[in-house]
């Protein structure tokens, strides 16, 4: 009797999904390193590093003539004011822009489903807790930048109407996929063996 049919599986079912557990890690690699880079280049931008500057969206102008006649059935132009200009630090401005940046969910997802796939899809990997710390390290900074985007953003009275609830809940599910990542790097599955004595 051989070892597929000893652990109570059909011959031929190991060797069917060999081929996907082969790209598991690599995957998973992959989503760590397109997590990393969105997160470094919005740390970029928000420091104002050369070549990431960020311009916040400004309205454009609208010619409005006063006095028209309005056609009948039509009502008029709303007239819009002035453009106003940004008062605030550049931080401040560079924040308010990036902010969101920092909590998307194309990061945090990527990063939660690489452990997933190191860790609990088909098996532990050869080197998933290496995975999971680097998710770990990827997170903690994603949520730290954004949190400090988050309140630079907030003092500085930049963007109208309750954006801050959005991006904080954003923020609260960075910290969630955080959780998660640590809880399983503590976990037995992920632990390094103990030295032998």
């Amino acid at each position: 009797m051989d070892d597929h049919q000893s652990a109570g599986r059909p011959p031929g079912t190991m060797g069917t999904w060999d081929g996907v557990r082969r790209v598991r890690e690599p995957l998973a690699w992959t989503l760590l390193a397109l997590a990393a880079v969105g997160v470094a280049v919005s740390a970029w931008q928000l420091f104002g590093l050369p070549g990431g500057s960020v311009a916040p969206a400004t309205p454009r102008p609208v010619a409005v003539v006063t006095g028209a006649p309005v056609p009948a059935g039509q009502t008029p132009a709303p007239v819009l004011p002035a453009p106003h200009t940004v008062s605030g630090t550049g931080f401040g401005v560079r924040a308010a822009v990036v902010a969101p940046q920092f909590a998307s969910g194309g990061i945090f997802t990527a990063l939660v489903l690489a452990v997933v796939l190191a860790v609990f899809a088909g098996g532990v990997t050869e080197r998933a807790r290496q995975v999971d710390q680097v998710a770990v390290l990827i997170e903690a900074a994603a949520l730290g930048l954004g949190l400090l985007s988050w309140l630079f953003a907030f003092s500085a009275h930049l963007r109208p109407g309750a954006w801050f609830i959005f991006d904080a809940a954003d923020l609260a599910a960075v910290g969630a996929a955080l959780v998660f990542t640590v809880a399983v790097l503590r976990s037995r599955a992920l632990r390094p063996p103990a030295p032998a004595t």
